[in-house]
């Protein structure tokens, strides 16, 4: 194999043209006082050959014929005017035997052989057509048989490099490929080394480096370029490429003819390259380097996914980790604080029987409120865990139960029918409700609790003597109750009141554990809130109601649809 290309191809057609046009033009002349003659012997094969001086020009210029169909087209040239020669000899022979030999034999064979030249070429040219045509469709067949393959190699990796290690085997098994090989590339490294191949000896790709730096001859070739521009690179014959000239000898000792390097990128930016080579010249055609490209393409995104996953693992460890600590601390806050608790109330129960007094009514009070603060500590851990297990929950009737159970006075509520059915955990939602109705109670001018507060300031006196029983709050008309509606909105749902509200002031603050504006208050009903919306997926905030009061608004729950239940909201 001479390894031609179609400028050298195309010049020694064009030069053969040449020279049989210098030949038939002396003809024409030396024959212009016979007109008949001349053109028939003349001008016509003249004609000829300048068609066969265009055709090399063309093919020079890579027009007509590639270059891997250059020695073909050559053949073809050489076997047409061969044969016409041969053919025109046959019949001067015939002739010959005769004894009636035609006048001007050389002439003719000459003639003959330029018509048979331009014959053999277009023949050529129409065959390297239709074998590349041919060769273009057995190419495209095994690229995308090992496309296939290897996208279903990136679905099936559980990880990067188990990924890059399959997607080299699975080309290099291809009947395309002789080898292929992946490397890493990190922003800002100024090297790229293979992490991943088949195909070579280890030794081969162990020893292989890419620079970035275009100056350097090693950052000049195909990977270096493909890292930079982002796009696909291809030497179709290396052996004529001079980019190449730093690995010509480790490539040309395995037999290597041409190379595709096929940036794998992430949106915009290139993570990695994948170099693939063949034992043929010419490989690496458009269709070709389009399918790569999208390879490429499909590699990167399964890293960019894999990354995600093994994030979202993370994730999920971390999650775990932190709900085995908040289980931890409720086992420590329910068995080593509630048992000496429930001794001190024993005991102070007992001596108030036998003599009470202030002091030991404060006491009582001040165990009460312990006993209370360890009841929110454990519904804030147990609530702050994320939901797995999501359930339909028919929002309307756990508003309405979650009433129920709670202490509210005289309160009134308003439960609008329109509410939908969400997804979450129905145990969770009704201690959403359940808080959300003690703080609009609480903060309620009839709640017996604050009108405690109230007349104790007005007193001088904060002893529970002066606090009115939950008969005696519910025995009055109501006329000043707060009322708590709970009703629909674009992508979740609200509860209002039309208490006092909450100041504007305070309202980046009111979920904070441990914020309140009563003295009595916990602080920890509105972080539990928050907690249970959070752990849902949900987001939380709170404005001022149509009445004036506190209205929190909860969005980006996820509604049950048609009796299907949708998949719980991502955090």
């Amino acid at each position: 194999m001479l390894d031609l290309s179609s400028r050298t191809g195309g010049t020694i057609i064009a030069g053969l043209g040449v020279v049989l046009s210098a030949f038939h033009a002396r003809t024409a002349v030396l024959l212009r006082d016979a007109p008949v003659t001349a053109a028939v012997d003349g001008v016509l094969p003249l004609a000829l050959s300048a068609a066969l001086v265009f055709a090399g020009a063309q093919m020079a210029r890579g027009r007509l014929v590639s270059d891997q169909f250059v020695e073909r087209t050559l053949a073809w040239v050489g076997v047409g005017g061969l044969a016409v020669v041969v053919a025109t000899g046959w019949l001067f022979a015939h002739f010959f035997t005769r004894d009636a030999l035609p006048p001007g034999p050389e002439l003719t064979l000459l003639n003959a052989a330029t018509f048979g030249s331009l014959v053999g070429y277009l023949v050529g040219v129409y065959d390297a057509r239709r074998r590349r045509q041919q060769l273009r469709a057995d190419q495209l067949r095994h690229v995308n048989d090992t496309l296939r393959i290897a996208t279903q190699e990136v679905v099936d990796a559980d990880d990067r490099t188990e990924l890059e290690w399959r997607v080299c085997e699975r080309l290099q098994e291809s009947s395309t490929y002789e080898s292929a090989w992946i490397g890493r590339y990190e922003p800002g490294a100024t090297v790229v080394r293979p992490d991943a191949w088949a195909g070579f000896d280890d030794e081969y790709y162990e020893s292989l480096v890419v620079t970035i730096d275009e100056d350097d001859p090693l950052g000049q070739g195909l990977a270096g370029c493909a890292l930079r521009t982002g796009e696909v690179q291809c030497s179709q014959d290396v052996s004529a490429d001079p980019s190449m000239e730093p690995w010509r000898d480790m490539i040309d000792s395995y037999g290597v003819a041409s190379i595709a390097v096929v940036p794998i990128v992430d949106g915009d930016a290139v993570v990695g390259l994948l170099s693939v080579y063949a034992d043929r010249p010419f490989v690496f055609d458009e269709p070709e380097r389009t399918v790569l490209a999208e390879l490429g393409e499909t590699i990167g995104h399964a890293i960019a996914s894999l990354r995600a996953r093994e994030q979202l693992r993370q994730r999920e460890r971390e999650l775990t980790n932190q709900n085995r600590h908040l289980e931890e601390f409720a086992s420590v806050v329910s068995h080593d604080l509630r048992n000496p608790l429930n001794v001190a109330q024993g005991s102070v129960t007992l001596e108030r029987e036998e003599g009470d007094s202030d002091a030991l009514r404060r006491a009582a009070d001040a165990l009460d409120r312990m006993d209370e603060l360890v009841d929110e500590i454990l519904t804030m851990a147990r609530t702050g865990q994320t939901v797995s297990e999501f359930e339909r929950v028919d929002l309307e009737a756990v508003a309405r139960e979650a009433w129920e159970t709670t202490q509210t006075a005289s309160a009134g509520l308003d439960v609008d029918g329109s509410l939908e059915t969400v997804s979450g955990d129905a145990s969770r939602i009704r201690e959403l409700f359940e808080n959300l109705y003690r703080n609009a109670v609480e903060h309620s001018p009839t709640d017996p609790d604050s009108r405690a507060r109230r007349d104790a300031v007005e007193h001088g006196s904060a002893t529970s003597e002066s606090t009115p029983s939950r008969r005696e709050a519910d025995s009055g008309d109501g006329s000043d109750a707060v009322t708590v509606t709970v009703g629909p909105m674009d992508g979740g749902f609200y509860v209002a009141d039309d208490g006092p509200g909450i100041p504007e002031s305070d309202r980046d603050a009111v979920f904070e554990a441990g914020f309140s504006t009563s003295e009595q208050g916990t602080g920890f009903g509105l972080n539990i809130v928050r907690s249970i919306a959070d752990a849902h997926g949900w987001d939380v905030s709170v404005t001022e109601s149509e009445r004036g009061g506190a209205r929190f608004e909860f969005t980006g729950v996820a509604v049950v649809d048609d009796g299907a239940e949708r998949d719980a909201p991502a955090e």
